[in-house]
């Protein structure tokens, strides 16, 4: 059991805390002078992430995965979820809220991802599982953190430019896309090494897109909007 969860961290948190590093260097200390979003924050809804995606992982081992009605609607549910946090006062049309709403997806995406591989570890009940095992379980976590982070990142920018309904369809579609995928592979439509590849294909140009255009791009338009350096535009939004 230890070795099996230990083994779950690593497959879906790991990812999780190396995307956070990558993403993100470029926008706080010591690459910049002047950070553009707080750690506190920044750590604290990735926390509270990690405890939504807990529950989230629970719910989903309820759900049963023969619906496309149930893969629409946990879709609605998980983006939901984002937008009650990020779309609270104290974030809303402030920059530093688009790097707390992928903080709050990496978050869930880290502990969906765990509870996945330790659920499916623990059913395969085998200390050495096949290659193919282990194929399936890495692309389930990274499917998880890519995804979450991605659409939190949506949300987050919506709440920045102040159109948080539209970016909220627009989180609420990748999602359904993501899981519509993934349920050819339950429904035994489409084999796993088909569906799982397209699916974690999907969201992860959609994580690039976001973290590598979109954020760079919010950010110079933010700055270039007010005319003010990055700590006068933080402090304004305070």
């Amino acid at each position: 059991m230890d070795n099996t969860m230990a083994m779950a961290a690593v497959l879906g948190i790991a990812p999780a805390l190396a995307l956070m590093y990558l993403a993100f260097r470029d926008f706080t200390y010591p690459r910049i002078e002047e950070p553009l979003f707080d750690d506190r924050s920044f750590f604290g809804l990735f926390a509270a992430g990690m405890v939504i995606g807990v529950v989230l992982f629970v719910f989903y081992t309820w759900l049963p995965w023969t619906s496309l009605l149930v893969a629409v609607s946990f879709a609605l549910l998980q983006e939901l979820v984002k937008l009650v946090i990020i779309n609270l006062p104290r974030f809303q049309r402030k920059l530093d809220s688009a790097f707390y709403g992928s903080a709050l997806g990496l978050g869930m995406g880290s502990t969906l991802g765990f509870g996945m591989v330790f659920y499916l570890l623990t059913a395969l009940g085998s200390d050495s599982p096949a290659a193919s095992d282990w194929m399936i379980l890495l692309m389930l976590a990274l499917q998880q953190v890519f995804l979450q982070s991605a659409n939190g990142l949506t949300i987050g920018e919506g709440v920045v430019r102040g159109y948080t309904w539209e970016y909220l369809a627009q989180a609420v579609l990748v999602n359904i896309a993501f899981q519509g995928t993934m349920l050819l592979y339950y429904l035994d439509v489409v084999p796993w090494y088909l569906a799982m590849p397209a699916a974690l294909a999907l969201v992860a140009i959609y994580y690039v897109y976001m973290h590598w255009r979109r954020l760079p791009n919010l950010v110079r338009q933010a700055i270039r909007h007010y005319g003010l350096s990055q700590k006068e535009y933080l402090d304004k939004g305070k």
